[in-house]
């Protein structure tokens, strides 16, 4: 279980370091953008700009879909932001590369730490065991 965790904690450090890296006005853009076409957060603000009821509806069954369990929208919003930040906008700072290391620093570095961790304390408990027989 504790290694679950730690693989999820990780990979969501990866996703904060990627969207980091989309720190200019071309990624937050393109993050905004393709949230609001993907969630069906951009149907409901036209249903409540074009006051639809229609728009509206349609827009929050897509966004109750996302809300279930195991759908992937963050990881599917973040790659195709940066996909339209790389070809719509022209960004040459975002790049495979760039994220596949992002995601290596993440799990390589808190693994590591962690696992030195472990093997510390269970080093404790072993002298402690001995101590006490």
């Amino acid at each position: 279980m504790r290694k679950i965790w730690r693989y999820f904690i990780n990979f969501w450090k990866g996703i904060w370091a990627v969207i980091k890296s989309m720190g200019n006005w071309r990624g937050v853009l393109s993050l905004l953008i393709v949230w609001l076409v993907v969630s069906g957060a951009g149907l409901v603000v036209l249903g409540f700009i074009f006051q639809n009821n229609w728009l509206k509806g349609i827009g929050l069954t897509i966004y109750a879909f996302w809300l279930g369990p195991f759908t992937p929208l963050i990881p599917l919003i973040i790659a195709l932001a940066m996909v339209v930040q790389r070809f719509v906008f022209l960004d040459r700072n975002v790049s495979y590369k760039n994220v596949k290391e992002k995601f290596q620093i993440a799990f390589s570095k808190k693994e590591d730490k962690e696992i030195n961790e472990d093997e510390k304390e269970e080093e404790i408990v072993n002298e402690n065991k001995d101590n006490n027989e």
